[in-house]
C-alpha cells in the first residue's frame, strides 16, 4: 500500500506526462502533426454555410478559387473579411463577369480583389485562410441543396504541406488572371519628381537581381514598395528565410533612395 508521500509522487508523475504531451503537441503541430480533418457533404452538409464560416474567421489572408461567386453566404463572407482588413483574393473562371458581375463590384467595393481567369470552367472549390485553414472540395453556390447535385467539402486545419501545395496552385493560376481590383497591401506608383532647375539628382545605385535570394521573377530589386509586398507574402505561405532577405533588400533600396534624393550638384 502506498504511503501519502507515494501517492504525491505518482500525482507528480501524472501531471508531468499530461504536460509533456501538451507541450509536445504545441510542438509538433506546426510540423502537421496533429491536424485535424472535417467532411461535409450536400444538402445536409451545407457545403457553402461551411465555407463562409471558415473566411470568418480569417484575421489576416483569404484566397479563393471557385467556380462562381453566387452564393449569399460566401459573398457575405468576404466581404465582411475585406471590410475589416484581411487581403481578400478571389479567383474566377473566364465568363463570371457576366454571371457574378454583381457579387464581384460589391466585393471591390469592400476591398477585396476578384482575378478573372483564363479558362472557361473550374470544377472545384479551394479555400485558404492565414496559411492555417484549407477547404477544398465541389461546392454549389447557385442552387445549394439542389435535387440530383453532389457535393463534398474536406476542410484540413494545420496541414502545412497541403496549405503549401493549394497555395501554389492558386498561385499559378493567379499569375495568368487579371485583377478586377487592388490587391490589399499593393505598393501605390511612385508620384513622378518635380523638375528641378539648374540641378542635377544622382541616380540612384542599382541592386543586382542576383544578390537577393529568393526574389520572385519580375519583382523590381530596386522598388522597395514591390519588395516588401514579396516580403509579406513569403511570410504568409511560411517561408520566413526568404521573407528577412527580401526585408532587408527593401530597406537597403529604401536607404538607396533617400541617398540618391539627398545628392544634388549645381549647375
Amino acid at each position: 500500500m502506498l504511503t501519502p508521500t507515494g501517492w504525491m509522487l505518482v500525482g507528480v508523475g501524472a501531471s508531468g506526462a499530461i504536460m509533456a504531451q501538451f507541450l509536445g503537441k504545441i510542438a509538433l503541430k506546426p510540423l502537421g502533426f496533429f491536424a485535424g480533418q472535417d467532411s461535409y457533404f450536400a444538402p445536409a452538409g451545407g457545403c457553402a454555410t461551411v465555407l463562409a464560416a471558415q473566411i470568418c474567421k480569417a484575421k489576416k489572408e483569404v484566397l479563393l478559387l471557385a467556380p462562381s461567386l453566387q452564393s449569399k453566404g460566401v459573398l457575405e463572407a468576404l466581404v465582411g473579411a475585406a471590410s475589416r482588413g484581411v487581403a481578400v483574393e478571389v479567383l474566377l473562371p473566364q465568363g463570371a463577369e457576366k454571371s457574378s458581375g454583381a457579387e464581384i463590384q460589391a466585393l471591390v467595393g469592400a476591398g477585396g480583389c476578384p482575378y478573372i481567369g483564363q479558362e472557361s470552367r473550374v470544377m472545384s472549390t479551394v479555400l485558404l485562410v492565414d496559411h492555417r485553414i484549407l477547404a477544398a472540395g465541389s461546392v454549389n453556390q447557385n442552387n445549394p441543396g439542389e435535387p440530383g447535385v453532389i457535393e463534398h467539402l474536406h476542410v484540413w486545419k494545420g496541414n502545412n504541406d497541403l496549405n503549401n501545395k493549394h497555395r501554389e496552385l492558386i498561385t499559378n493560376h493567379k499569375s495568368q488572371a487579371r485583377p478586377l481590383g487592388e490587391p490589399k497591401g499593393a505598393a501605390a506608383p511612385a508620384p513622378a519628381p518635380s523638375p528641378a532647375p539648374a540641378a542635377y539628382t544622382a541616380p540612384a545605385p542599382q541592386a543586382p537581381h542576383s544578390a537577393i535570394p529568393g526574389l520572385p521573377p519580375g519583382i523590381d530589386p530596386n522598388n522597395p514598395g514591390q519588395l516588401l509586398q514579396a516580403a509579406r507574402e513569403a511570410a504568409g505561405r511560411g517561408d520566413q528565410t526568404t521573407a528577412a532577405a527580401l526585408l532587408e533588400a527593401a530597406k537597403q533600396a529604401n536607404q538607396r533612395l533617400q541617398t540618391a534624393g539627398g545628392v544634388r550638384v549645381s549647375a
